[in-house]
């Protein structure tokens, strides 16, 4: 950066930190993080189901203080995902689907609490350094981003939907059908260079299209709760006695500090994946457990899924360390690192700022604001997670029968919400059918909820690119060094996915 940018980066931290040293805020990190582990910790509840759910009620709140609640709750979420994965050997989410194979069997072993402090220790202690992560890279990539022009935020709009197939080791096909599904809905509305309505069907409603945030309730929240409807609960109660005595809390530390390659290594891959558009806590889990137990040594190797206590670090550190990777292309670019982020992209937008390319400039002290309070939050996670993992525990054993109609009915408030539009409950319905119908056929469900909200950046980058460069493909992706670098992006992720499927098909 020249002289200029250091100084605007140096003036909006300084009034981040002032923004962040406000008594409500503090107040509102610590109620944040609590309520993130309250709902991480229900099975069938992720982190973005959290943000979805949070976005409608922080509508009323200033900027500053909605959108340090949703990330401070995205945070103690994520980690909250843990707890019923050892505790009853039912992920919270997705991404902790990794710590169930070791955590659980610690915990028959009688280890619970001791798992529960090696989760919450590795995740918060991850979570800080995946935030210093963010913090210095940022600002660099925010500044690269500003040289960003129409053809190079298409190029970046086709490479988020052609890596996902690719970090997600799913079909190339299934992939590119799910993002161009997420296109065509964004078609949906006014068309933005020649102001006529387009797929509206004479619905004045539609001119404005689709909001995405509640294409998310249906996609996630809504679907997500019919799965949960179907498979119902197995969870078992694990009484108290078998869960082991407070001993153990500093034993899990300690076991974190005695394996600093491990959770170096599971922190920097967490932090490298979450960064990937689309690739989320989920593909960060398996890369890391893969690669703890690839060089731990042929014998310890053999132990990974029986109960060993470098799994669990394996899985939570990267975890965790996916917040701070995800929210560096969703804050500077634009383009969410996750469903969470996805939703998060959503609450912004409601809040006036646009992420992406000047978001920096032109908002840099409540983006540093967010930034600086993953600091305090994921300490949180610690002095939370430590004493109390077994109390937040607990809400793993509501009963399903709670969970669905209260979380129906806030995800339907949710959505009328947004625009006070009682069409949307229609698009929410209509969308969590479809959902259903996403994860049966094993369509992965980020691509069109990425589709939709790159919709914009990829019709306006091609339609002004295009005119740019004379109609010229061969000027479009060769009129910077960026575009250039962009289409071997695209051309690798494409042919990564193809190798992939092919090796799959040859294995089945």
């Amino acid at each position: 950066m020249n002289g200029a940018p250091i100084q605007l980066a140096s003036g909006s931290l300084g009034e981040g930190i002032g923004v962040l040293f406000d008594p409500v805020i503090i107040a509102v990190i610590f109620v944040g993080t609590a309520i993130g582990i309250v709902f991480g910790a229900i099975p069938g509840f992720s982190a973005t189901i959290t943000i979805i759910l949070l976005t409608p009620v922080t509508i009323p709140l200033q900027p500053a203080v909605a959108l340090i609640l949703l990330v401070s709750a995205y945070g103690g979420a994520v980690y909250g995902g843990s707890i019923p994965a050892i505790l009853i050997n039912t992920p919270g989410a997705p991404g902790s689907v990794v710590t169930c194979w070791d955590g659980y069997k610690l915990t028959q072993q009688g280890k619970a609490v001791y798992t529960l402090a090696v989760s919450a220790f590795a995740s918060g202690m991850a979570g800080i350094l995946a935030a210093a992560v963010l913090l210095l890279a940022a600002p660099i990539v925010a500044e690269f981003a500003l040289e960003f022009g129409p053809p190079e935020m298409f190029l970046l709009a086709i490479f988020a939907l052609t890596i996902i197939p690719a970090v997600k080791n799913s079909s190339l096909s299934k992939g590119l059908l799910a993002g161009l599904f997420g296109l065509l809905v964004a078609t949906v509305g006014n068309d933005p260079q020649l102001a006529q309505p387009r797929a509206t069907y004479g619905l004045t409603i539609l001119q404005s299209g689709l909001d995405y945030i509640v294409i998310l309730i249906g996609l996630f929240v809504l679907t997500e709760m019919i799965r949960l409807a179907m498979r119902g609960s197995t969870a078992e109660k694990v009484e108290d006695e078998t869960l082991g005595g407070y001993d153990q809390v500093v034993a899990g530390v300690k076991a974190v500090i005695a394996r600093p390659v491990d959770f170096l290594r599971s922190t920097a891959i967490g932090a490298f994946v979450g960064s990937l558009p689309g690739a989320g806590a989920d593909v960060a889990n398996f890369v890391s457990y893969n690669e703890a137990q690839r060089w731990s040594g042929e014998e310890k190797s053999a132990l990974y899924g029986t109960g060993i206590i470098e799994g669990v670090i394996a899985a939570d550190s990267s975890n965790n360390a996916t917040q701070g990777g995800a929210l560096i292309p969703t804050l500077t670019l634009g383009i969410p690192g996750s469903g969470s982020t996805a939703a998060l992209i959503g609450a912004l937008a409601i809040h006036g700022l646009n992420p992406g390319p000047g978001l920096f400039q032109r908002s840099g002290p409540i983006v540093y604001a967010m930034i600086l309070s993953l600091f305090l939050g994921n300490i949180l996670i610690i002095v939370y997670g430590l004493p109390g993992s077994r109390y937040f525990g607990k809400v793993a054993y509501i009963p399903v029968r709670f969970i669905i109609p209260i979380v129906t009915v806030l995800a339907v408030v949710g959505a009328f919400a947004v625009r006070n539009a009682p069409f949307d409950l229609y698009v929410i319905l209509v969308v969590g059918v479809l959902g259903l119908v996403f994860v049966k056929y094993d369509y992965p469900l980020v691509s069109p909820v990425l589709g939709v909200i790159v919709g914009d950046i990829a019709e306006t980058g091609f339609a002004r690119g295009w005119l740019l460069n004379s109609e010229s493909w061969s000027a479009f992706i060769t009129n910077s060094g960026v575009s250039i670098g962009l289409t071997v992006l695209i051309s690798l992720s494409l042919l990564t996915t193809i190798v992939g499927n092919y090796r799959k098909g040859q294995s089945n």
